[in-house]
């Protein structure tokens, strides 16, 4: 037993550590430990005693809480972080009963993931009634009334799920009372108000069939979204303090999520040097195509090489290649020939995600797919589809993040396929 004893604390403290060193900076600057007890409850259920232990360590022996302080580390930093995601440390996630949080990212990320298409399905619906009632309006109008639709969120519905998650959270008094069936139900009461449309009208000129010139009645639709706000004073309507609480949620479960893919990305990158040199390819030319073939596929891009604001949580940050938006399912193409060195199912950071190595210090990375049509190993040829466009680990809506890895570090994909 006491073997067991020592071998159970180990673990913990490991586990401490990792999240511990994983984490750095994910307390807010300026905010204490002791500041957890504002939403606590929501944050899980051993929020109350954890910061009675903390408020009270000065009667402890240094010794005893400087140890206690290290195994409480996992636990203090999920209490600033959704209970909905969370949830219980040895119960597991929200959604997740049998399986404990501290098992790995498998179980936090599910339920991110399940959280995240629950809020994406509602969004879509709301969407697509907007241009349900334009088409109805234009079908009222006369015949010679000309029409146009801007429409921003025909591919993608950006919003910053961390926060709609977290405002979710922070509305409730008891995490006994967070699960998803509710977040469902309390998004879907204003999921008709969550998108609208704007109309204008114009007067333009334009030729006739004899050239002469008339005037044309032209109405022009704007598809607009509510946007963020709508769902902390609408949706969920958080008082001030409760806004705040939101906003620390966010901001740890970001610092949390933003880590994960960091340490993702290098890991495949730092790796293609030893994979390369386990699967071998001979560089044939310099040509790199689309894995697009044949589509237009540069109106498609939604984010570009570089810094840029983050689409989930508006934060300055690097992206390390382009974003191309097409349905799911969208055939993706080799860029250039070579051999498969990773060819993964994960629901975190890339999500499924194929890597081939082209030779001469060259890779191409293609994450989010929904589907994997090779495997490590395989020799495929430029043009070769090797997946399908999908929406799998850390994104806002389907499209492929497409990568060229030089030498273990990315470039920008469009000086090799503009």
């Amino acid at each position: 037993m006491a073997s067991e004893d020592k071998n159970s604390r180990a673990d913990l403290l490991e586990k401490g550590m990792n999240i511990a060193n994983a984490l750095k900076g994910a307390m807010k600057t300026g905010k204490t430990v002791s500041g957890l007890a504002k939403g606590a409850t929501a944050g899980g259920p051993y929020g109350a005693i954890l910061v009675g232990l903390w408020q009270n360590r000065k009667t402890v022996g240094k010794i005893i809480a400087a140890a206690a302080f290290i195994l409480l580390l996992p636990i203090l930093f999920i209490l600033m972080l959704p209970s909905i995601i969370f949830g219980s440390l040895f119960g597991g996630g929200a959604n997740s009963a049998d399986v404990p949080v501290m098992n790995g990212n498998s179980v936090i990320m599910a339920n991110i993931s399940e959280c995240e298409t629950v809020v994406s399905s509602i969004l879509r619906e709301s969407h697509n009634k907007v241009l349900a009632d334009i088409e109805d309006e234009e079908a009222k109008l006369s015949e010679d009334t000309e029409t146009d639709i801007i429409d921003d969120y025909s591919d993608d519905i950006f919003y910053n799920s961390d926060l709609i998650i977290s405002q979710y959270c922070a509305s409730k008094d008891s995490y006994e009372d967070i699960n998803i069936d509710d977040l469902k139900a309390t998004i879907e009461a204003e999921k008709d108000n969550l998108f609208s449309y704007t109309s204008k009208t114009d007067i333009i000129t334009e030729k006739d069939a004899d050239g002469n010139d008339i005037n044309v009645t032209k109405i022009t639709y704007t598809v607009v979204y509510s946007g963020d706000d709508y769902f902390a004073d609408n949706v969920f309507r958080l008082t001030d303090e409760q806004k705040t609480t939101a906003a620390d949620y966010a901001s740890n479960l970001s610092i949390f999520l933003d880590e994960d893919f960091n340490n993702q990305a290098s890991a495949v990158h730092n790796s293609l040097s030893d994979l390369s040199g386990t699967y071998p390819y001979k560089w044939t030319d310099d040509k790199f195509n689309s894995p697009f073939a044949d589509m237009d596929w540069k109106s498609h891009i939604t984010s570009g090489f570089g810094s840029r604001a983050d689409p989930i949580t508006g934060a300055q940050d690097f992206h390390t290649g382009i974003d191309i938006a097409f349905p799911i399912g969208t055939p993706i193409h080799a860029a250039k020939s070579g051999v498969v060195v990773i060819s993964e199912k994960k629901t975190t950071g890339y999500g499924y995600r194929i890597v081939i190595n082209h030779g001469d210090g060259y890779s191409t990375l293609y994450a989010h797919c929904s589907e994997l049509l090779a495997s490590v190993g395989d020799t495929v040829s430029a043009g070769d589809i090797i997946a399908k466009v999908g929406a799998t680990g850390r994104v806002t809506g389907p499209h492929l993040h497409f990568e060229v890895i030089l030498n273990g570090e990315v470039q920008d994909p469009l000086e090799y396929i503009g």
